[in-house]
């Protein structure tokens, strides 16, 4: 018997680039969440392996050596926000990014459901408080490429919080299952002492489901920015 708890169906979901429905009849209705009908999908992810691949690092081995460098691109990033010229252009991509609508409103929800509109509403606005917490994780996205958030999750009640997580800790781990290739988790190890979502008690490396993290990626396509777990 198929388990249908909320977290076994939450792993389906996410473990699938489209959802198909049917609509009625012989009609179905796909929604590409992971945009693989719009976007090569290698371009938004893994960038920095492709950065030093081929680079003449025999000798060493290749994750290692390319978590490091990852490391050290976010060190130069921290170094180049200290630049003012830098440092405003990334506030002004949070401010416009952020800017309230004629309405009033930071996020419109565009539904003809008004149940699945005030849900969204309550986790946007009550649970996630974008209005005061929106600008510095779009600020952080632009200054890394990336932005992490852990989702704490309630079986009763959904998501009834938001960690922030340092991207210096996390690495997005994918192609675990060969018969799944859409399968994804997170690698959490603490690189540093900084954005712990855990104490410091805990140990140092723990893996999150995909459903478990918003993973917000920027990449210059019309100058966009997407959130890669979305649905």
């Amino acid at each position: 018997m198929a388990d249908t708890s909320l977290r076994s169906r939450l792993q389906r979901l996410f473990s699938t680039n489209v959802i198909v429905r049917n609509v009625g009849g012989k009609k179905l209705r796909v929604a590409d969440t992971s945009r693989t009908q719009a976007v090569q999908k290698s371009n938004l992810i893994d960038r920095y392996q492709k950065i030093f691949t081929g680079a003449g690092l025999s000798g060493y081995s290749d994750a290692l050596m390319t978590k490091s460098m990852r490391l050290n691109l976010f060190k130069d990033y921290e170094s180049m926000d200290s630049d003012a010229i830098i440092s405003s252009a990334l506030d002004i991509y949070a401010d416009e990014s952020t800017m309230k609508s004629e309405y009033g409103d930071v996020l419109e929800i565009n539904t003809d459901n008004e149940n699945i509109k005030q849900i969204l509403h309550n986790l946007f606005y009550d649970i996630l408080n974008i209005e005061f917490n929106l600008w510095p994780w779009i600020r952080n996205m632009c200054k890394y490429g990336d932005f992490f958030l852990k989702l704490e999750i309630d079986d009763k009640y959904g998501i009834t919080n938001v960690v922030p997580l340092s991207v210096y800790d996390v690495s997005r781990l994918e192609g675990l299952d060969p018969e799944n290739p859409e399968y994804v988790k997170y690698l959490i190890e603490s690189a540093t002492s900084e954005h712990r979502y855990k104490s410091e008690k805990s140990s140092t490396r723990d893996e999150l489901e995909n459903y478990e993290v918003a993973h917000f990626v920027y990449y210059l396509i019309l100058t966009t920015y997407h959130m890669v777990n979305h649905r």
